[in-house]
């Protein structure tokens, strides 16, 4: 992927403007995939509702939103939709009275799911508290709130 300065951004992608170095067509089509990809899979809760159904699956509406604590029905049923159009999840509908619908991840899914996981270890590493010593983002916070 190749990167420019000044023309990193949804601009600079959705308009595809030249640029000063010799970009290919792939690296930019390239570019634009990765953006929309991670765009896309860091919206508001993607990531609990990927995290939620790893921990087991098949799972339901009902359950999922039961494991995401704060999420909204609406949020949940628009997040699953858009993981369903990317094939990282899959929706089975089975033909009752009611109808019984589970969701569960894809090959792409558990891939993603292992990704994220690593994700989470370099989190734990880096992000956790110890010694009960605040991180420095965590002061800056402080002392911005009390400059106010």
């Amino acid at each position: 992927m190749v990167v420019v300065g000044n023309q990193v951004g949804a601009n600079y992608l959705s308009k595809l403007t030249p640029v000063d170095q010799d970009i290919t067509k792939e690296q930019s089509e390239e570019c634009h995939l990765l953006h929309s990809a991670w765009n896309d899979l860091t919206k508001v809760w993607t990531l609990p509702v990927i995290h939620a159904l790893s921990l087991k699956q098949p799972a339901r509406f009902n359950e999922l939103k039961r494991r995401i604590q704060n999420i909204s029905a609406t949020s949940l049923a628009e997040r699953l939709n858009e993981l369903d159009q990317r094939k990282v999840i899959e929706r089975k509908v089975y033909p009752e009275t009611p109808p019984r619908v589970e969701y569960a991840l894809t090959k792409k899914g558990v891939e993603l799911s292992v990704i994220l996981g690593s994700l989470a270890d370099w989190v734990m590493k880096w992000d956790k508290l110890s010694n009960n010593t605040p991180r420095a983002n965590d002061e800056k916070v402080r002392a911005a709130v009390r400059s106010k």
